[in-house]
């Protein structure tokens, strides 16, 4: 017989219970990046900061032996209008710089300027993209997203045989996507083709920590079928909760590591990498669970609003035996003798009694 958990069991610790907190720290998280994709798009009409892989454009690859900074090519890359482009250093003697399409005589002019101001300057690498290459590549990135996340949706409610666990993880997964986009859009972070890379590890992470969650509500149902929805599914996610804080712990100690010492080249990657795990694991105890819970209250409610309860019916007690007078007078002796209850003193069937003749 399955035992109901205690009241005890909500108490400090009661995560489902306090949901609604969840969301608004979530809303408090997505509203500020959705309003910078909406400041940016209406100020440049670029809600991201597209890199060369997505708009098009030119890129250099560069070795200079001599100190040199930053300001020291935009101030070369100043005499060409090009003081927007994007200077990425790495290590002491290499830089990157991406700018706008330019046709080969540019481009040559630029490597000869920056020859010029710091001579014995070394081209590595130069890519070109055309912008409608790059077009293709950004729509093509953001439909392989959208069937991605169908596709999870049809795996997690074939595995779980409810399509409410596949919402609720898509859900929360979208909710992962919205803050990575948003992280990238107020720190105006170049948005290139290694930002495909961020979302993919977004989604794994985010579906993986929601899926470990859920089969544990599930192996939970099947042991305590009677104990509240709420209750078993914020037992759940504690028993979870301290393997995905590890989890999470870990991979962020790692690539914060790499953010910090592993070069500027990089450093926008690491960046949306440990964006991505922090609100991967945030959403799936906080977010994906206490979805599954709202959508298990909002049905039972339409299901009890729906059909009226059926009366009980009270138990009618059953009527008492009563033993019929033995054989005697007043007693047809036609009439058969009443069966023996066993256990019944009255009628002798609790103890059999030896009859016959003794023998001498």
């Amino acid at each position: 017989m399955a035992i109901p958990s205690a009241p005890a069991s909500r108490g400090a610790f009661d995560l489902i219970g306090r949901r609604r907190w969840w969301y608004a720290l979530s809303l408090a998280v997505i509203v500020p990046g959705v309003f910078a994709l909406y400041f940016h798009h209406v100020h440049d009409h670029h809600a991201l900061n597209w890199g060369v892989d997505f708009t098009g454009g030119n890129s250099l690859e560069l070795r200079i032996t001599q100190p040199f900074g930053v300001a020291d090519i935009r101030t070369v890359l100043g005499r060409f209008q090009l003081e927007d482009a994007i200077i990425q250093r790495s290590g002491d003697t290499e830089v990157f710089i991406r700018t706008r399409p330019l046709t080969q005589s540019q481009t040559n002019a630029i490597i000869a300027a920056v020859t010029a101001r710091f001579p014995g300057t070394t081209m590595l690498r130069e890519d070109t993209v055309g912008p409608e290459i790059g077009a293709e590549l950004r729509n093509i990135a953001i439909f392989g997203v959208a069937i991605g996340l169908i596709l999870q949706v049809i795996f997690i409610s074939f595995r779980f045989h409810s399509i409410r666990f596949a919402i609720a993880a898509d859900v929360a997964l979208l909710h992962d996507l919205l803050v990575v986009i948003g992280a990238f859009a107020l720190s105006q972070r170049e948005v290139n083709s290694s930002f495909l890379a961020v979302l993919l590890t977004v989604a794994g992470y985010s579906i993986n920590d929601t899926i470990v969650i859920f089969d544990r509500i599930r192996e939970n149902l099947g042991l305590r079928t009677r104990e509240p929805f709420e209750h078993l599914v914020n037992r759940s996610v504690l028993e979870a909760l301290v393997r995905s804080i590890n989890t999470a712990m870990t991979a962020v100690l790692a690539i914060g590591a790499v953010y910090v010492f592993g070069g500027e080249t990089i450093r926008d990657v690491a960046f949306g990498l440990v964006v991505s795990i922090i609100t991967g694991g945030y959403s799936s105890i906080f977010n994906a669970s206490p979805i599954l819970v709202d959508w298990h209250n909002w049905s039972e409610r339409g299901r009890a609003g729906g059909q009226a309860p059926r009366p009980v019916r009270a138990a009618q007690p059953a009527p008492p035996l009563q033993a019929e007078p033995a054989a005697g007078p007043g007693r047809d002796p036609g009439q058969a003798a009443p069966l023996a209850v066993a256990g019944d003193p009255r009628s002798g069937g609790g103890r059999r009694r030896r009859s016959g003749r003794r023998r001498r």
